[in-house]
């Protein structure tokens, strides 16, 4: 009877067994990756000035679409990775490459290969063991899309460059017309207040852009290492890209840029 007993429970536990095994592998260093990339890709900060209307330039425009659409791009990866599901049905991008595509050709392009890909992938039901496939047919069109928004957050430097001139010559111009030290030591001290702020939108767009280069360089990393992703050794060195990006991400100032201190009834 014992030796009875003792049968049944090995076939019972067999199923078991056999449901642990078939479980999902663990990409939980892919999934961390991906959710610190995802936000420090989204920073509208980098195309909109504190304290002014939101800039509409058509370079300012592209670049907040390219991060939205590189972030929803990372968000997806973190779901795949948690072994979630895509609940989506069309292009979840769709709406980015017409503002992209005037001033990045090949940045609309990217996007547009990310978002048939994630329209796949969704329609598939994917889930994690998509994840492998998903990272290695979305590298080249996330390597090209950052690309893409490094070369258009060049174009932003003429006019960050022309905005800080204006001021200087403005502040230099209400000094001439002061009447009294007071006064010209306000001045002196807004016009300090400005070139600090100047001086730390420069330093944060180039943070940004750091960022950037991170998040291209941790992805590549996903897919060199896509074959081996649950080793230990890969998840050390996706441990240590993430650590990484976080250090790039926690100089990007959230509140703003720098201070904009308005001259109170100064003519422009």
């Amino acid at each position: 009877m014992g030796g009875v007993m003792k049968l049944r429970h090995g076939i019972l536990a067999l199923p078991l067994v056999a449901l642990i095994g078939c479980g999902p592998p663990d990409y939980t260093p892919v999934r961390d990756w991906a959710n610190v990339a995802g936000n420090a890709a989204i920073y509208p900060e980098l195309v909109t000035r504190p304290g002014a209307a939101p800039t509409v330039s058509p370079a300012a425009d592209a670049i907040n679409a390219m991060q939205q659409a590189l972030a929803s791009y990372l968000q997806a990866l973190d779901t795949l990775a948690a072994d979630g599901l895509l609940m989506i049905r069309e292009d979840p991008l769709a709406a980015f490459p017409p503002r992209v595509a005037p001033i990045s050709p090949k940045g609309a392009e990217a996007i547009q290969a990310l978002g048939a890909l994630l329209r796949e992938r969704g329609r598939s039901l994917a889930r994690a063991p998509q994840l492998r496939a998903t990272i290695r047919e979305a590298d080249a069109s996330v390597q090209a899309l950052i690309a893409a928004m490094q070369e258009a957050i060049t174009t932003l430097e003429p006019a960050e460059t022309a905005a800080a001139e204006q001021a200087r010559a403005r502040y230099q111009r209400l000094l001439r017309e002061a009447r009294d030290e007071p006064s010209r030591q306000i001045l002196r001290d807004l016009a300090a207040l400005h070139e600090a702020a100047a001086a730390n939108r420069a330093a944060a767009i180039r943070n940004y852009q750091t960022v950037l280069a991170d998040i291209a360089k941790g992805h590549a990393l996903l897919k060199e290492r896509v074959a081996h992703l649950t080793q230990e050794e890969t998840a050390r060195q996706i441990r240590a890209a993430e650590a990484e990006l976080r250090r790039a991400g926690a100089r990007l100032p959230r509140d703003g840029l720098g201070i904009a201190v308005p001259v109170m009834g100064a003519p422009r």
